[in-house]
Parts: C-alpha cells; sequence; structure tokens
C-alpha cells in the first residue's frame, strides 16, 4: 500500500517516528503543564478547619491569598477570635501601603471597596449558614406534632 502512495519501506518507518516522537512530545507537555497548573493551585496554604483566627490574621490572609475559596473564608470567619474588626484591620494595612506611596488614594479607595464587599459576601455566607443549620436542628429536633403547635402560633 505504502509502494501505491509513493513511499518506500525506509521514509514510512520515518514518517511514523515523527508521529510517535510528536506524540510522546505532546503527551509530555501536557502532563508538565498538568503538574504547573497543581502547583499553582496548590500554593496556597490548607486551611485547618479548627484553626482559630484573630481578625488581623484573617485579613492579612487574605491580602496574601486573595484567591482563596469563598467557602474556606466562611471557615475562617466561622473560627474568628475576638472582635470581628476586619475593616478596621484592612484600613489599617493599606493607609500603611499609602504613606509608604507603594498605593495611590485612588487605589486605596478601589482595594477598599473590594476588600468592604468581600467582607459583607463572606458575612451573608455566614449568616445563610448558620440559617439553614438552625432550620435543619429545628426539623430534626421537632416532631410533627410540635410542628402543628408551631403553625397555630
Amino acid at each position: 500500500m505504502l509502494h501505491e502512495l509513493g513511499f518506500s519501506t525506509d521514509s514510512s518507518i520515518g514518517i511514523v517516528f515523527l508521529v510517535l516522537l510528536g506524540i510522546i512530545g505532546l503527551s509530555l507537555w501536557f502532563k508538565k503543564r498538568k503538574q504547573n497548573i497543581s502547583k499553582i493551585k496548590s500554593d496556597g496554604p490548607k486551611i485547618e478547619p479548627n484553626r482559630e483566627w484573630t481578625s488581623f490574621e484573617f485579613v492579612q490572609h487574605l491580602i496574601k491569598y486573595p484567591d482563596t475559596s469563598d467557602e474556606d473564608f466562611v471557615m475562617m470567619y466561622e473560627n474568628l477570635l475576638g472582635e470581628d474588626t476586619l475593616e478596621k484591620d484592612m484600613q489599617n494595612y493599606w493607609k500603611m501601603q499609602l504613606a509608604e506611596d507603594k498605593i495611590s488614594e485612588e487605589q486605596f479607595k478601589r482595594i477598599k471597596k473590594a476588600f468592604n464587599q468581600r467582607f459583607k459576601k463572606i458575612r451573608k455566607a455566614v449568616q445563610a449558614k448558620e440559617k439553614s443549620e438552625d432550620i435543619a436542628k429545628w426539623a430534626v429536633t421537632n416532631t410533627d406534632d410540635d410542628r402543628d403547635k408551631d403553625k397555630e402560633n
């Protein structure tokens, strides 16, 4: 068949060799690319579910790892120690950056707005999670008779 196409046996072996070399090269490239993507995703620290966070640590983590998932930030917020001073801690950090001329006043305003929106989103997610847990606890602990009494009240 190769003779009909005008290829000799020697050139067909060369073509097969080049095709195999290309396939091997592509598979190695994809494997390396996958490893690089995995490394990028794993660059952020693992969030321990029971670790307690101060407001300052929470803000520093958000600054250093802004791509941390909302689920992880919700878990961190649930383990917040002391007062919720996220906005104050965030402003102190960025005001220091502003004072050192590392950011402009306009950048400070944009950053402040973005952080405040993220804090609001995290707090809403925590509230929604708490409400759903309360509803689930109520549903598990109340019998049908209790539910009927609640409806009457």
